[in-house]
């Protein structure tokens, strides 16, 4: 073992560093990742404010759904709205008050607008909603309205953005915030809302107006939900990215990434994290503090906490997009790195193949790997390390035992955390079987990524987190066979969230389930994270987006003249039954006579 020590501390003793450095926007956008910690997230909220202004074209949220900030201005003809909301729909979670309301955000574009025309209902999700109103000028809001006379609405979740029915955030203020609650929002909405400047136009759901929900990842999952419990509320719904199965242990995030990155790069990163892991279970204070040294994180106490931190460029994977001025390139770069041909690294001839031999899960071709993993030393300096400012303890930013913050401006990392501690899950880590591929370290177990829901969420008076979240809750509707006539689901083949959804290689009816009109079942061959929700008028959209496209606004006429005819027959039974009653109370009124 010390000889194995001595070999690898020279070794890492010998890296040479270069690559650029992270700009303040790409700060911000490793919030998307899985591993961020919360130190760094307040770190990137700092900066953002810092450099207000000079922020790139996008940013990613918690959970990475991209909020799209090339967005312009909003026009006179998108301005925000708020409507009287319910604080609790469930009596068995009062409000203080009764019937007590709060006000919840929404915007609408009726630009395509004509009478008898349908209304998309966009959930804007676990994210600022504002972030969501390109959406209504060139993506999916757009397409459907201008494709069926239609209104576009953007409707803000209760607890993000400015749509808060309390006023701070501490456990026993989170009580109203479940997936029920947010979806009885939606229903309320749609039963009562009268748009302001179209008050003589009654549009409300349940009458002569069909309304489509439409969500993409949790928004998505909210989207069938919606169809399913609120049937005649909601004509159809399109839930595009749909995490319908909520997972506790959702290990396989990693695996599309891991199937489908660049077989040399995912090969040497699966080789380096098997290192690593090899050279921490020596439990040798000295190597361990070398190790983490030469990555830039010499002083990240905890191991799982500095593996944590080598697990962030991963999450670039979802970031991207088929836009390129809405998507990331950093993982392609992050791989280019890692398997650039060295020539700085000349210090690892040093080695003999007999002194090599000592080292922990040795790679096949020794040379070869190790110049690739002081590449990887290097990004992690350069991208990763620096995200921690020089004043401040690494710990402060990487670690994982602190959480704190009951503001309503906490909202971005607290809201969510509290969901999926409460019901959905997704704890995200390496696989449970030590015998599988993985690209993050074996020290990311559930007990770890799940230490946010014990430390964030002190029981409270009126309120506390479950040991475990309730996934029953979300599961018992359909989970990977989550079906529903006039529902579509829409995927990414390369979706880190994919195993989450009905096209899940976990689902039973994986390569068996067709599409149909009624229950449209499209999958975009090579997607990321719900494609089809941005757009642009030009240049053109790739084909395959195109294409979704186009059959998106297929089906949703189809439904709309299929939930016509069934509001047509309703009316023809009703005009029926009055005929008959009619008729009977005469012939009862003869015989009296």
């Amino acid at each position: 073992m010390h000889t194995a020590n001595a070999l690898v501390l020279g070794l890492l003793g010998s890296l040479a560093l270069a690559s650029r450095p992270l700009s303040s926007n790409e700060l911000a956008s490793k919030g998307t990742t899985p591993a961020l910690p919360l130190g760094l997230w307040k770190e990137a909220k700092r900066r953002r404010r810092h450099d207000d202004g000079a922020r790139g074209p996008w940013k990613e949220s918690q959970t990475g759904q991209l909020p799209f900030l090339s967005r312009p201005k909003p026009s006179a003809s998108c301005q925000e709205h708020y409507f009287d909301q319910l604080v609790s729909h469930d009596p068995h979670i009062p409000s203080t008050t009764p019937n007590e309301t709060w006000q919840q955000r929404y915007w609408f574009d009726a630009t395509f607008y004509k009478p008898g025309g349908p209304v998309f209902l966009l959930d804007a999700g676990e994210t600022d909603g504002e972030g969501r109103l390109p959406f209504l000028s060139q993506g999916i809001l757009r397409i459907l309205s201008e494709a069926t006379n239609g209104i576009g609405i953007v409707f803000e979740h209760r607890y993000y953005g400015k749509s808060f029915p309390v006023s701070d955030l501490t456990t026993d203020s989170l009580r109203f915030l479940t997936t029920r609650q947010s979806l009885d929002d939606g229903a309320h909405f749609a039963r009562n809302i009268v748009l302001p400047g179209l008050e003589d136009i009654d549009i409300r759901a349940g009458g002569s107006t069909p309304w489509i929900y439409y969500g993409g990842s949790y928004a998505g999952a909210k989207a069938a939900l919606a169809r399913k419990l609120y049937p005649d509320v909601f004509a159809g719904g399109i839930a595009s990215s749909a995490v319908t199965a909520a997972i506790e242990d959702y290990w396989q995030y990693y695996e599309p990434i891991r199937q489908n990155g660049p077989s040399d790069c995912i090969d040497r990163l699966v080789n380096h994290t098997s290192l690593i892991d090899s050279l921490l279970a020596f439990e040798q204070p000295a190597l361990t503090s070398a190790l983490k040294g030469y990555f830039g994180l010499g002083n990240v106490t905890s191991d799982a906490d500095f593996v944590n931190a080598l697990a962030i460029p991963l999450g670039s994977w979802q970031a991207r997009n088929w836009d390129p001025s809405v998507g990331s390139t950093r993982f392609f770069e992050f791989c280019d790195t890692l398997t650039a041909n060295s020539s700085s690294v000349h210090e690892v001839d040093l080695f003999q193949p007999a002194q090599l031999a000592a080292l922990p899960s040795l790679p096949k071709d020794p040379r070869k790997a190790l110049a690739s993993f002081a590449a990887y030393v290097s990004y992690v300096r350069e991208h990763v390390a620096t995200l921690c400012p020089p004043d401040t303890a690494q710990d402060d930013c990487f670690g994982t035992d602190e959480y704190s913050g009951d503001e309503l401006d906490d909202y971005e990392w607290k809201s969510w955390a509290y969901q999926f501690c409460t019901e959905w899950g997704y704890f995200i880590g390496a696989p449970p079987d030590s015998k599988h591929p993985s690209l993050v370290s074996r020290l990311l177990t559930t007990e770890y990524t799940g230490k946010i829901c014990r430390k964030a969420f002190p029981p409270g008076d009126l309120n506390s987190v479950p040991a475990r979240p309730n996934v029953t809750a979300i599961n018992q509707y359909g989970g990977f066979n989550f079906s529903y006539p006039r529902l579509a689901f829409v995927d990414g083949s390369e979706d880190p969230w994919i195993y989450a959804t009905p096209h899940s290689p976990l689902a039973p009816h994986h390569g068996h389930r067709h599409s149909t009109t009624s229950e449209p079942f499209l999958l975009i061959k090579g997607g990321v994270h719900h494609w089809d929700e941005n757009g642009r008028p030009s240049p053109p959209e790739p084909e395959e987006i195109q294409r979704v496209h186009r059959e998106d606004v297929e089906f949703v006429r189809a439904w709309l003249e299929e939930w016509r005819e069934e509001q047509r027959e309703k009316e023809r039974k009703r005009r029926g039954r009055w005929r008959w009653e009619g008729e009977g109370r005469e012939r009862s009124r003869a015989r009296w006579t």
